[in-house]
């Protein structure tokens, strides 16, 4: 909390100060919780004026007051999902990626997340109109596979470079980095017309950075990411997409067999046990509101046509569950539809 020493407020002089300081009165909060008559006669100032201090600081600190009819107009008049553009996708989906939320796409490596990126990027800003920021955290955003992608669904070159020029890219090496380029967003020193999406590709390639980091810096920088990212997607009417990854492992497990019961005594036989978990840890798992799980299906061969099958399956949803939860998407030379 604030000390009031460093808030300059209204009539309260060092000497008021430091009567206050004697009588454990050191924060705003202190000030705030204490009874009126006795800090005006701590600092000798009158009921009035302690009662301007108070306003002062209820004017300073205090969240804005929203009024709930502006506030469900507002929802209600902007838009609650952004298309994916892939109609298998939205149905699953429930319309699209969420607006005002945070999104996660994890999977393992090689699972079409960072193809699926350069899609949903693609599909907002030629069917949105909008522009979307795309946060390169791994140094292989391919802008010529864009444009091949692009090129192959028969845009113009003209078309292409209008796409691809409302497609932002920032490249950023840690977490003190992105903090502050969300940060640069909620102050509007960065100022982006018509965003409607942010992509982070990934956030765990800046998180592995503080693995074992004993004064939980890491999770000190997550925590402030997440307040940031959820203010600018509320106050801007933004969807905001982490990539995140999946982890995979095996892990012995020891299991008794009975023999054909003539004995009564028993064996052990090691069985192995394939173990998945989505990065970020504890913190992380419930921020997300929408969860998309992603998974390499099946590569499909043919003479005319060679693409890879990938299954999209909704691990959590903040919209009304679907009977089918899991879509096949293909990814091929255009992209992924």
């Amino acid at each position: 909390m604030q000390k009031l020493k460093s808030q300059n407020l209204g009539n309260l002089s060092e000497s008021s100060l430091k009567t206050l300081a004697q009588n454990r009165i050191t924060t705003i909060l202190d000030f705030l919780e204490e009874d009126v008559s006795k800090l005006s006669a701590l600092t000798k100032l009158s009921l009035p004026q302690i009662l301007a201090i108070r306003n002062e600081i209820f004017t300073k600190y205090s969240a804005p007051l929203i009024n709930g009819t502006d506030l469900f107009t507002k929802v209600f008049k902007t838009r609650s999902r952004i298309s994916t553009g892939i109609e298998s996708l939205d149905v699953v989906t429930t319309g699209g990626i969420p607006v005002r939320c945070i999104t996660e796409i994890c999977g393992l490596a090689e699972s079409g997340k960072t193809q699926l990126s350069f899609q949903l990027a693609i599909n907002c800003v030629k069917d949105e109109g909008c522009t979307v920021l795309y946060v390169d955290t791994k140094g292989d955003f391919s802008a010529v596979r864009v444009q091949k992608m692009l090129d192959t669904q028969g845009y113009s070159h003209k078309d292409m470079a209008s796409i691809m020029y409302k497609i932002r890219v920032v490249h950023i090496w840690t977490m003190e980095e992105l903090v502050e380029l969300f940060k640069s967003l909620k102050n509007k020193t960065l100022i982006i017309e018509n965003l409607a999406m942010i992509i982070v590709d990934s956030l765990p390639c800046l998180m592995f950075q503080h693995l074992g980091d004993d004064n939980k810096m890491g999770l000190s920088l997550l925590n402030v990411l997440v307040n940031y990212s959820r203010y600018i997607a509320n106050e801007f009417d933004v969807a905001i997409i982490y990539i995140n990854i999946q982890t995979r492992w095996i892990d012995n497990d020891i299991s008794d067999i009975e023999d054909d019961g003539e004995s009564t005594s028993a064996f052990r036989e090691s069985t192995y046990i394939e173990k998945r978990n989505r990065c970020l840890g504890r913190y992380w798992e419930h921020i997300p509101t929408l969860v998309l799980l992603l998974e390499k299906h099946e590569d499909v061969y043919r003479e005319s046509d060679s693409y890879t099958q990938i299954k999209v399956s909704v691990l959590s949803s903040n919209a009304v569950k679907n009977e089918n939860s899991q879509c096949i998407l293909k990814l091929s030379s255009v992209g992924i539809t």
